[in-house]
């Protein structure tokens, strides 16, 4: 099953590499390596951004001449294709487009990660307002995700039921697929060897005792995860244990302000504790610390997280897990299997009315709504000293969780299975455009789009007279000298792209010249072969420039 990949480049920042950024990256990677297609079409905002796509194939050993750029309005192929996908929620212009062009050409999908933004909430509203069909998928990561985005449809559908009394249902899917890892290549984060060579470049004697907490991810207490219950929690066990610990965050701080938060809760709070700081792109680890670590932990309380990469990593690395009990990582860790699952507190619903509205009204005040809202997520920290002290002193268990992780990752996220499902999906979605119910679908004489009428419609009253079929159009001149005159005129000739094509100008003259006055539904009648909205246009034109004359 062929898809097209709507990509714009945008988000390939190898220097910091945002959930997203990576997500995408690694999107790609597996469809070109485990799709099924033998070609990638691809609609792009420009030739830039297809220059990076066939950049990124070919570093997939993609040969370039198998990436095919596709122009976004081209209905005819995109029809053959299937399905047009974004790799975000974003695809409501699309739905529109495509109305224009006929709604069971072709399928439109998207997927979700971070649910938080105003902009990911107000498109939300969009899939109901907008013509988005049964044969049409956001694709969500997470069983969480899933029920926020149901979450803000669901109070658009109370407001327009309150507004309009009427029932406004969405009729999409909204399908749950997680996002994937390429198991591989973490194969080698199991060897003694590799484990060594790292532990020893954390200063850790390979034949020592201390046990390693690992965090992976972008280090930023605002819009990623507050270090402050891991700290805490981890200060707790290093005091009551004989064993060594050490906390070592692997990421990148990308602002000041993230990096002397960390830094300085380090100082204060972690005596007996030591903590790491290892930027991403360190050259002592280009795969990662994975190997020598003993225990991943991520206690993630903030609510720009959807599905959360780094367990699963970590899981494939043959690591226990220890994570908050937050979002997607309630799909991926089992608690007491994989590791442990660490309860999180938050206020019911009803009390966090004013933040939404301050975050409504202060355009660009995102953080603080990502801050007032992660301020009041709490991490049970008895409940984490206690998952981390059995991981920490039986070995066995750390063993046996961490098989058993790397057999779920295996089993259920490694990208091969995950672009099946993904496959499945657009089979599934061509299925339903041959047989479910059309949404609003476009009336002869309607508009494609309310906010975009037909111009002529919209601003009909401006005129005295508006050209109909019944309308009557008389030659005022035969002399081509003059009508070449008038139309090569800057101010004669202002936009040709509305008109018929002028090399079949003398056609329509022809057929002028053979009548005092014409009819305007005969003279389409003898131009088949042109687009009467385009002949009417050039009638209009022609009247302009006095080379035509109206009659009522």
């Amino acid at each position: 099953m062929t898809v097209a990949i709507n990509f714009d480049g945008q988000q390939m920042d190898p220097d910091s590499p945002v959930g997203i950024g990576v997500a995408t990256e690694e999107f790609l990677r597996a469809l070109f390596r485990f799709g099924s297609q033998d070609t990638f079409p691809v609609v792009c905002s420009d030739e830039s951004a297809f220059g990076i796509f066939r950049e990124f194939s070919q570093e997939s050993r993609i040969d370039a001449s198998r990436c095919i750029s596709v122009n976004q309005n081209d209905a005819a192929k995109l029809e053959e294709i299937g399905t047009l996908f974004r790799y975000d929620p974003a695809f409501i212009k699309h739905v529109w487009a495509r109305r224009y062009h006929g709604q069971r050409r072709y399928s439109l999908a998207g997927i979700v990660h971070a649910s938080s933004t105003d902009a990911v909430m107000e498109v939300a509203g969009q899939y109901l307002t907008a013509p988005t069909q049964a044969w049409d998928a956001l694709i969500c990561p997470s069983q969480a995700i899933r029920a926020t985005i149901l979450k803000v449809i669901e109070g658009w559908q109370e407001y327009l039921g309150d507004r309009f009394k009427a029932d406004q249902p969405c009729p999409m899917e909204f399908p749950v697929i997680p996002l994937g890892t390429d198991i591989i290549k973490f194969k080698k984060s199991t060897s003694e060897g590799f484990r060594a060579r790292q532990r020893s470049n954390l200063g850790i004697s390979p034949a020592g005792e201390d046990v390693v907490i690992l965090f992976v991810g972008r280090l930023n207490f605002v819009a990623k995860a507050n270090p402050l219950p891991l700290m805490i929690g981890l200060e707790k066990v290093a005091t009551k244990l004989d064993t060594p610990v050490k906390l070592v965050f692997s990421g990148y701080f990308n602002d000041d302000l993230s990096e002397e938060g960390f830094k300085e809760a380090a100082a204060k709070i972690c005596n007996k504790l030591e903590v790491v700081f290892v930027r991403h792109s360190d050259p002592q680890y280009p795969d990662g610390l994975w190997a020598g670590a003993d225990i991943f932990c991520s206690l993630v309380d903030n609510i720009q997280e959807s599905f959360g990469l780094t367990p699963i990593e970590a899981m494939a690395a043959n690591l226990p897990v220890v994570v908050s009990d937050w979002d997607g990582y309630r799909d991926t860790v089992r608690d007491g299997i994989d590791g442990f699952t660490i309860p999180t507190i938050m206020p019911a619903a009803g009390f966090g009315r004013d933040l939404a509205y301050d975050y409504f009204a202060r355009p660009g005040h995102y953080g603080d709504y990502l801050g007032g809202t992660q301020q009041s997520t709490a991490v049970d920290i008895d409940e984490l000293v206690n998952a981390l002290k059995k991981l920490i002193a039986n070995p066995g268990l750390r063993r046996t969780m961490g098989d058993s992780g790397r057999e779920r990752a295996t089993y259920k996220y490694n990208w091969s299975l995950v672009i099946s499902a993904y496959e499945d999906l657009w089979r599934e979605l061509a299925e339903k455009r041959e047989s479910a119910d059309e949404v609003a679908p476009m009336q002869q004489s309607g508009s494609f789009h309310p906010s975009h009428p037909d111009p002529f419609a919209m601003f009909e009253s401006f005129a005295t007279h508006n050209i109909t079929a019944d309308s009557k159009v008389e030659l005022v001149t035969t002399d081509w000298a003059e009508v070449m005159k008038l139309i090569s005129l800057k101010t004669g000739l202002v936009y040709s792209g509305s008109l018929m094509e002028l090399e079949d100008l003398p056609f329509l003259i022809g057929q002028l010249e053979n009548g005092k006055k014409s009819k305007v539904s005969d003279i389409l009648r003898l131009l088949p072969q042109i687009e009467p909205a385009a002949v009417v246009r050039t009638l209009a034109w022609l009247i302009k420039l006095g080379i035509c004359r109206y009659h009522v």
